[in-house]
């Protein structure tokens, strides 16, 4: 059988961007993905004419993202968009163009609220320790990584111990004294998510957050190119199965479909709890270990709802004034559960994605394409009606999703007047979709949960974020570096394939 130098599982971020560095280098690969095409949680798909990102609907560089594009030589075939924030409720409305704009602006609903100032000079801390370390085209780590730059982070460390903590978070949003303001300021995000992660997405919204123009499907599709261009292979619709242990090491992967995969190195980069589960033929992690990771918490799922919009992209501009629109009818911040009652989205906050730009290709002429986004759960309702764990579809789970999905319309015309009455296309995309498509448990959407008590990156000992005790077998993607996401499933591809090709994780780009 054919022997690859490394055989790299899953298409998404991590993989692709391991598969080129490798591929790069002289190594011979070939990337397994179960999909049809590479993207993983951030593929995109078109319906009846409309092009849709089917989860991420932009994406933060934090000098990381970027400078790894820069050296696979994709980033500047690609037009890069910044995309803007809005938030809205009954109270306030204001843009996240900068950290004054929204203080000025909830002071004004707020007036009686003095700890306002106190709590967003906190933020700036945050935001000046993220521009001086982690601006989006740059990043030590990455571009010269030389001891003597961890210097400028020295007089932080008092501080970052403090903000990665969510009890911090608790502490910091006490100086706000209405409560249902307070509890918004300590809920919003990932499920008791750390400060240093609240403050920065206030940074990011403001000055990192971007769009592939074409949409995310372009982007990945020419990371795929690149791969193929230096020598990579792909397999699609084929699921690994099993990973074959052989004298100690990893041998080969059993695949639903095709011939077997032999490979002297393999990269993992999917659902950790899949790995440590089942997909290893042997018992190479040890019981405690895989009772720690199979009931470890995950980041919440999200419920998408794709929407063909017969209103020209700039009327809807025009109404919504920034690509992504945050709209808040209540201060609870829910986070749907298995037993939350049926109706538990129409009272929920909801997000709306107004992205590709790009031209018709994206959408027909005179028409948009909207995604309406908010947190959802796997096992409600019966795994949405679906039932056994969510494995069966039927007309129940049909018509649930298409309830949801009125009422996250109904939701979003309080600050889109008209909406509902100009689509003409609409498809859910539910957590069950999300596992379907990229095998990750619940349908999570950003690898573990973020908070410290019960994080496994906190909580499992012996969790090896790339590294696992065989020795040709690794492990890339969102639940390898901690927190989840984009960011880190493209910093994992590449500081494992550091590791495939012999060097140190932390070899800087270009050496």
């Amino acid at each position: 059988m054919e022997k690859y130098d490394t055989a790299v599982i899953g298409a998404g971020m991590a993989g692709l961007v391991c598969s080129g560095f490798l591929a790069k280098a002289g190594k011979k690969v070939i990337v397994l993905e179960q999909n049809h095409q590479p993207g993983g949680n951030m593929g995109g798909f078109k319906r009846q004419g409309y092009y849709f990102d089917g989860g991420d609907q932009s994406f933060e560089s934090l000098g990381i993202v970027f400078p790894i594009l820069k050296e696979l030589g994709i980033y500047d075939d690609i037009k890069w968009q910044q995309t803007r924030f809005r938030m809205v409720s009954e109270d306030f409305d204001f843009m996240v163009d900068d950290l004054k704009t929204p203080e000025e602006a909830l002071h004004r609903a707020f007036p009686e609220e003095t700890g306002l100032k106190e709590l967003f000079d906190e933020i700036r801390t945050v935001s000046k320790f993220l521009s001086s370390n982690c601006s989006p085209a740059e990043f030590p780590l990455l571009n010269d990584f030389r001891v003597y730059k961890l210097f400028s982070i020295l007089p932080y460390i008092p501080k970052l111990l403090k903000w990665t903590k969510f009890s911090y978070r608790e502490k910091a949003c006490s100086v706000i004294k209405n409560p249902a303001l307070r509890n918004w300021f300590t809920s919003i995000g990932y499920f008791r998510m750390p400060y240093l992660f609240f403050a920065g997405f206030w940074h990011l919204w403001a000055h990192d957050y971007w769009y592939p123009v074409g949409g995310m499907r372009a982007m990945h599709l020419r990371m795929k190119k690149a791969v193929e261009e230096w020598g990579g292979e792909f397999r699609f619709n084929t699921l690994a199965e099993k990973i074959h242990v052989r004298k100690g090491k990893a041998a080969s992967i059993e695949m639903s479909k095709g011939e077997p995969v032999y490979a002297d190195k393999i990269v993992y980069t999917g659902d950790y709890k899949i790995l440590v589960g089942g997909l290893l033929t042997e018992e190479v992690f040890k019981p405690k270990f895989v009772r720690q990771i199979s009931t470890a918490g995950l980041t919440e799922a999200l419920v998408n709802i794709y929407l063909g919009v017969n209103t020209p992209r700039m009327n809807l501009e025009d109404q919504m004034k920034a690509e992504h629109v945050f709209y808040f009818p209540n201060y609870d911040v829910i986070f749907p559960e298995r037993d939350s009652p049926a109706d538990i989205h129409a009272g929920m906050w909801v997000t709306a994605n107004l992205m590709g730009e790009g031209g018709p290709d994206l959408s027909p002429e005179g028409k948009s394409s909207l995604v309406l986004q908010t947190y959802s759960s796997y096992p409600w309702q019966n795994f949405w009606n679906a039932g056994d764990e969510g494995k069966g579809r039927s007309e129940e789970y049909t018509a649930l999703k298409q309830k949801v999905a009125e009422e996250l319309i109904e939701t979003t015309e309080r600050f889109m007047p008209g909406l509902g009455e100009n689509i003409e296309f609409t498809d859910v995309g539910s957590p069950l979709s999300l596992y379907r498509f990229t095998r990750n448990t619940n349908g999570a959407s950003g690898g573990w949960c973020y908070w410290d008590k019960v994080s496994p990156v906190f909580k499992a000992r012996g969790l090896n974020l790339f590294r696992t005790p065989l020795s040709n077998l690794f492990a890339a993607g969102h639940y390898s570096v901690w927190p989840g996401g984009v960011i880190s499933a493209a910093l994992s591809g590449r500081l494992v394939a550091n590791l495939v090709l012999g060097k140190s994780v932390l070899t800087p780009l270009g050496k």
